[in-house]
């Protein structure tokens, strides 16, 4: 594995949760264990799991976690099979991606018949943005898991800070047809909230979406980026300059409510 690759991804997230903390909670630095812990439900717990090293740790933390998303690196066996029987935990198959560099990011406009908007997520973004929960019903259509998720998604979306930006593809009649998102954390970028309704998808909208997050990422000051990709999306991060550094299972687990 490349280790300088494992490293960035790492600092990448470290510096995630580090904008996220709140007083109350732990950030964690443990041996092949990274994160933040909370014993609230904002923030909410996120934790990355590297290697085996961390069993112990993982265990004693996870006793006083009450939601949040636990990222175990395929290598971590053994952690693996301490959060799936720990109780509650759901998990995704997920690939870690990181791009090295920025600066190098690929144009990829929209397709004639799509516009760029922002999503107002928060009282200060701008009037005129997507209302939240339009482009929230399009994602959750878009990679439907079986059951309501559209309400723990949008608390968790407005939870994100200030940083975050969310953005929408709407069509001519001003329809969300896909979403996007990046959260800058000093020189790090994260995208999140990619997804197109399924009627647009193969005419490079993933791509485009992603592109234009990335680009607000970096125009913010990020030279890096990081994601977690499904299957189908992984070509399309790695036509934007990403790396695969892991695979991963993703597991995610609401708060009491």
């Amino acid at each position: 594995m490349d280790t300088e690759l494992i490293d960035a991804y790492i600092a990448a997230f470290v510096a995630r949760c580090e904008v996220m903390w709140r007083p109350g909670c732990l950030m964690v630095n443990e041996p092949g264990l990274y994160g933040l812990q909370s014993t609230a439900e904002d923030p909410p717990t996120r934790l990355l799991v590297t290697d085996d090293r961390a069993c112990a740790a993982l265990a004693a933390l996870l006793q006083d976690v009450r939601g949040g998303t636990v990222s175990v690196f395929a290598e971590a066996t053994r952690c693996t099979g301490i959060v799936a029987s720990s109780g509650g935990w759901k998990p995704k198959p997920v690939t870690a991606m990181m791009s090295r560099e920025l600066r190098t990011l690929p144009e990829a406009p929209l397709p004639a018949g799509l516009a760029l908007r922002p999503v107002r997520r928060r009282d200060e973004d701008p009037e005129n943005g997507v209302p939240l929960d339009d482009a929230v019903a399009v994602a959750t259509a878009a990679n439907p898991l079986g059951e309501d998720t559209a309400n723990p998604l949008a608390d968790y979306l407005k939870s994100l800070p200030p940083t975050t930006r969310l953005f929408a593809a709407v069509d001519d009649d001003g329809v969300v047809r896909a979403t996007s998102g990046s959260g800058r954390f000093g020189e790090q970028a994260s995208v999140i909230f990619v997804s197109t309704d399924p009627s647009w998808r193969r005419r490079g909208i993933g791509q485009a979406m992603t592109a234009a997050a990335l680009s607000f990422g970096r125009s913010a000051g990020a030279r890096q980026a990081c994601l977690g990709a499904s299957d189908e999306a992984i070509g399309i991060y790695q036509r934007l300059g990403f790396e695969i550094v892991a695979q991963t299972t993703q597991f995610y687990r609401a708060g009491p409510g």
